[in-house]
């Protein structure tokens, strides 16, 4: 069950890492790697956070952006609790997000198609 606290807290830590993923972590693996979501356990000692590639174009090994996450995990839990100036960090998990990537490839499809100038007719 989704509280207001949790969803509060969970945008919080999205923001932050992102920001982090952005501008602070120098690790090749999670070079464009975005947050696309976080969900924080009620008692807000988890976070579950959701991961995807911004270049759909690329493969990549889901592996070797877990490694470098599970690397780079002290050093992001560290700055969250400075950052957000908590009490207690909640543990990091990180998820690939297999939904966001299917919409992503979908929306580069669409793009790739609309900039072709390819026009379908139905009735064909």
């Amino acid at each position: 069950m989704s509280t207001r606290r949790t969803k509060q807290m969970g945008s919080l830590v999205h923001e932050t890492l992102a920001q982090l993923l952005l501008k602070s972590v120098s690790d090749p693996r999670l070079q464009d790697v975005v947050v696309t979501e976080v969900e924080m356990s009620g008692d807000l000692k988890q976070a579950r956070v959701y991961f995807t590639k911004t270049d759909v174009e690329k493969d990549w090994s889901e592996k070797e952006v877990l490694q470098g996450f599970k690397k780079a995990a002290p050093y992001l839990k560290r700055m969250l609790g400075q950052k957000l100036e908590l009490r207690s960090v909640p543990e990091l998990q990180f998820e690939r997000d297999t939904h966001s990537e299917g919409l992503n490839r979908l929306l580069h499809l669409i793009e790739t198609e609309a900039g072709s100038g390819v026009v379908r007719n139905s009735e064909e």
